[in-house]
């Protein structure tokens, strides 16, 4: 019995000790993209923003259900809640406004790619696509799921809130080890792939091919979009019209695709939670979103598996260096 509760102590301990070196990494990371190159007029604080928003609405929220419950003394419960929960606050601030830094970089990267690399890649793409499905894959899409257009685009555009609602998510966590571990790969995911790689493979996509490459092998899916999906040509054009804007945050950027990559690390996240069905949506709504990005026209074929292997690849890795729990703890 002596031994076993040594053993978990010191299971416990190492535990703690990932913890701490795993919100540190989390913070340095932050700090990192805060001074990445980027020029100051390509960032927004567009997501501290968000983030500050957060919070006060969950203050709000736990006066509301404080009052709706006709508590005796609200504010005096309010701030026991935050003494006996302030470690959880703390290290959920920390993760909380290192991501929307970490979006705010990665956000700036995207919209400073023709500025360090002009967009090259998308011949390659374009061929590396034709090649593996002998066709343009877009046609492949249209012709079996062309029916729910419009409930595609409506998914796909919807995909901003499960981004920013996975971010507020993971910063909310009573979990240290889940919420560190996905930080990380969230925060990877928008460096590494979202930045740098990016970067290195810069390209526009087919919907935009014709708007910066003298090809116009996509108009027919141009014409296509114009009938079924209008308003992705509409985004199309906000895009390129702001590209020199330094008051719009936006940007261009085909592979990889980080639509894919926040759905992919949505999906493994469900999956932490060992139940088969939120596991199911996961990948369904992973599954959805590459066949969207593909369909309207956004992503190449190749983009979202690039992506998908990516970010997969970070979460098996940070997984194995030190941030799964002990089984002596969970005893």
């Amino acid at each position: 019995m002596e031994l076993h509760s040594e053993k978990k102590a010191l299971a416990l301990a190492m535990e703690k000790r990932a913890q701490f070196f795993g919100y540190l990494a989390v913070a340095l990371l932050a700090l990192a993209a805060f001074l990445v190159p980027v020029p100051e007029n390509n960032r927004g604080d567009g997501f501290r923003n968000l983030s500050f928003f957060a919070v006060a609405l969950t203050i709000i929220a736990r006066m509301v259900y404080l009052l709706i419950k006709r508590h005796p003394s609200p504010t005096q419960q309010f701030i026991t809640d935050i003494k006996t929960h302030w470690p959880w606050l703390f290290k959920s601030a920390i993760v909380f406004f290192s991501l929307a830094i970490t979006l705010e970089t990665g956000s700036g990267i995207k919209k400073s790619i023709p500025e360090f690399s002009p967009f090259y890649a998308d011949p390659f793409l374009i061929d590396l696509d034709r090649w593996i499905f002998g066709m343009d894959p877009w046609r492949l899409t249209h012709a079996v799921f062309g029916w729910a257009t419009p409930a595609i685009l409506w998914i796909y555009d919807g995909w901003h809130f499960v981004h920013i609602g996975l971010a507020i998510w993971i910063a909310l966590s009573f979990d240290d080890l889940r919420k560190i571990k996905f930080a990380l790969c969230f925060q990877l995911a928008w460096l590494l792939m979202g930045g740098a790689l990016a970067t290195y493979a810069s390209s526009v996509g087919p919907v935009m091919v014709a708007d910066f490459y003298p090809d116009t092998s996509f108009a027919p899916l141009i014409d296509t979009l114009r009938e079924s999906a209008p308003r992705v040509l509409a985004v199309k054009n906000v895009l390129i019209t702001t590209m020199d804007d330094p008051l719009i945050i936006s940007g261009i950027s085909a592979m990889p695709s980080m639509h894919v990559a926040i759905a992919v690390l949505f999906a493994l996240w469900l999956q932490s939670y060992n139940n088969k069905w939120l596991t199911l949506v996961g990948w369904c709504y992973a599954a959805v979103i590459y066949i969207s990005s593909i369909h309207l026209g956004w992503h190449y074929a190749t983009d979202g598996p690039v992506s998908a292997v990516f970010v997969i690849a970070v979460w098996w890795i940070i997984g194995k260096v030190q941030l799964e729990r002990s089984p002596d703890v969970r005893e």
